[in-house]
């Protein structure tokens, strides 16, 4: 997902301390006024390493949001209930392990951008997972993953906004919910 050198301990190291430098500064100033000069300035890094590793300071961020969907897509494999809620379980499950992180991108409203991104990369791992007993086309499928995601986006954002109050168990169970108000909207008391 966007970055170069993959695999290099050297650059590995760069891109750490790019990462962190860049989320420390995001602490005390808005994104958008952040340089790529002030990044590699404070991480002790030249320029020239930035633009190995990068073509630019969002791939920073899309490179810490990869490896946290790398953590989600081993804890989705795992599992043998591939259930809407069971997903929405597992999503934040993982997700509370990074709440810090997602609370400073939010703050920035870069959560929605950033996640985008990731939408990218649910099919894939879908057809991996469901494919062979799909009775549907692959287009009906990526629209009803990119919808399914833009809701997850948007519950993710609001939980994060509630200073997410309720467990993984619980944004299962809302999850649930939220499917019997979608398909059964006439039978709400």
């Amino acid at each position: 997902m966007g970055s170069k050198n993959k695999g290099n301990q050297k650059s590995n190291q760069s891109k750490e301390w790019m990462e962190n430098t860049l989320l420390k500064l995001m602490r005390i100033e808005a994104y958008q006024d952040i340089s790529i000069q002030e990044i590699t300035d404070h991480a002790g890094l030249s320029r020239r390493t930035f633009y190995r590793n990068y073509s630019s300071k969002d791939e920073i961020l899309e490179g810490i949001l990869y490896k946290i969907w790398q953590e989600y897509e081993a804890s989705i494999r795992a599992e043998s209930d591939l259930s809407l809620p069971n997903v929405a379980k597992t999503l934040f499950t993982v997700m509370s392990r990074h709440v810090e992180l997602l609370k400073l991108l939010n703050q920035h409203n870069l959560l929605p951008a950033c996640l985008s991104k990731i939408v990218s990369l649910m099919p894939p791992i879908f057809y991996d997972l469901k494919g062979g007993v799909m009775s549907f086309s692959k287009v009906s499928v990526s629209f009803a993953l990119a919808f399914s995601m833009g809701g997850f986006i948007q519950i993710l954002i609001k939980w994060l906004n509630e200073d997410y109050q309720k467990s993984p168990d619980e944004m299962a169970s809302t999850v649930n919910d939220i499917l019997k108000i979608a398909i059964y909207p006439n039978k709400m008391a």
